[in-house]
């Protein structure tokens, strides 16, 4: 690296590279070019940040920077690692949260330095600028000095970093699919209940979001396990066989789903001391029944 500064462009402009570029050049950074298979992409991006070129093609914003990052989807990343000319001295990272750096090899074995950033953090439409970051951490790979400035970054957009094994990886983003993406559709099928007491499933949302955010607040403040509530952290077995017996009338393809999430908060419930080990072997053998029943039925 020279000692001029860091020239960043991005391969992909897609959600992720908007919010990125954006909240980089916000905190500083020279965010120099971008380029994308859909050049439209690319010319939106580069308008939204001074000092940006949308190029044509790949190999111009390769050749335009010092540190690219691959915002493409997964299954196109190590495509693009090889069909790109690197030049010497440049560094390349991607933005996949399951896929380790060794994605990037055809990229190495041209002599220049691969890792990974990955924001443990979910993009939309309205996604743009630093304020997408504050607290978000940051899974970064890759050899010194890459990895220090990519922890840098994390730093300078408020977030923070972690380090993950590359056989980890998969599990990272695993976790991060069952925190956001199951929830919401978990979400989506309690508000779809609603439809069977006569209301809409967007007047179901409306009735279950400040729930759900008193429920993140409380493990943000309280942490795990003392945010659980319900049924379950009360030991109420008589609510929980209401529960499953309304699930069979009016969702029964949701009573699997129930049981197995029940069981694990009978666990959490349990390290709580909230209910005694009687409750929690009775609670059990409901919710193991009635999930056993659930499987023969789907299997017949």
């Amino acid at each position: 690296m020279s000692s001029n500064p860091l020239r960043v462009g991005f391969i992909g402009a897609g959600r992720a590279a908007n919010a990125l570029a954006s909240a980089l050049h916000e905190k500083g950074y020279l965010v120099a070019a971008v380029a994308s298979r859909t050049p439209a992409s690319a010319e939106a991006l580069a308008e939204r940040i001074d000092g940006c070129t949308a190029h044509s093609t790949l190999q111009e914003t390769a050749d335009a920077c010092d540190l690219v990052f691959i915002t493409t989807p997964d299954d196109t990343i190590g495509t693009i690692a090889g069909e790109v000319q690197w030049h010497d001295g440049v560094w390349v990272a991607h933005c996949s949260g399951a896929e380790s750096a060794s994605i990037l090899e055809a990229a190495r074995q041209q002599g220049v330095c691969i890792g990974s950033f990955h924001p443990m953090q979910t993009f939309t439409a309205a996604t743009v600028g630093a304020g997408t970051f504050p607290g978000v951490a940051f899974a970064v790979e890759g050899p010194s000095p890459l990895i220090d400035t990519l922890k840098e970054m994390a730093n300078a957009l408020g977030g923070w970093h972690v380090e993950i094994r590359p056989e980890h990886r998969v599990l990272y983003h695993l976790s991060g699919f069952l925190a956001c993406g199951l929830v919401t559709a978990q979400i989506g099928q309690a508000a779809e209940l609603w439809r069977a007491m006569g209301y809409t499933r967007e007047q179901g949302l409306e009735v279950l979001l400040p729930i759900l955010r008193g429920t993140v607040d409380s493990l943000e403040s309280q942490g795990f396990p003392s945010a659980l509530t319900g049924p379950i952290s009360r030991g109420d077995l008589g609510t929980v066989r209401k529960h499953l017996d309304a699930l069979d009338t009016y969702a029964s393809s949701l009573v699997p789903l129930y049981c197995n999430i029940a069981l694990g908060a009978v666990k959490m419930a349990r390290e709580n001391g909230s209910i005694n080990q009687i409750k929690e072997q009775e609670l059990n053998i409901l919710l193991e029944e009635r999930l056993a029943g659930a499987v023969t039925l789907f299997v017949g």
